[in-house]
């Protein structure tokens, strides 16, 4: 039996959990897009069951850049409600901080991606720039503009 993504579906009513790191270096950030959408996001990924969410974001780095970081902090706890594609949805995204300590990830210039498969792109992008990017969810920005020394609650809906 394989493990379990902690999320769960019914007719148009979807929750789910996701685990997302945050990394910068050189004044970038390190951004991901699924092919077909318009917007950018974290890297990260629905955490299994009986796995915390940390090591869920350690796991899903790995996975999709073949880097393994490290966590420096929780910034956030973030309850986000939106709709997308006919569906309801309900969210809880744990946003961590992300080190390099190993220097695994090399910083490209900007607009050349640092992977780019069937699936996704990733992408170096200047922090200067990020503020005026689609990022999804919005409250994305905050997080990153404050950087939040202690772990901080936000409610999103919306995008």
């Amino acid at each position: 039996m394989t493990d379990m993504d902690i999320q769960f579906k019914n007719d148009r009513q979807i929750f789910n959990c996701r685990s997302v790191g945050i990394c910068i270096k050189q004044n970038k950030i390190l951004l991901s897009k699924a092919k077909g959408d318009d917007y950018w996001t974290f890297l990260g990924g629905k955490p299994l069951f009986n796995e915390t969410t940390e090591n869920a974001v350690i796991r899903e780095y790995q996975e999709e850049t073949g880097f393994t970081l490290q966590v420096n902090r929780l910034l956030s706890v973030t309850e986000n409600f939106f709709e997308m594609n006919g569906s309801q949805w309900h969210e809880f995204i744990f946003f961590y901080l992300l080190e390099d300590k190993n220097d695994f990830i090399k910083v490209s210039e900007i607009g050349q991606p640092i992977l780019d498969n069937e699936s996704a792109v990733y992408q170096w992008f200047d922090i200067d720039d990020f503020m005026n990017m689609d990022i999804r969810p919005k409250c994305s920005k905050n997080i990153v503009e404050t950087m939040p020394e202690q772990v901080i609650h936000i409610v999103n809906t919306g995008i």
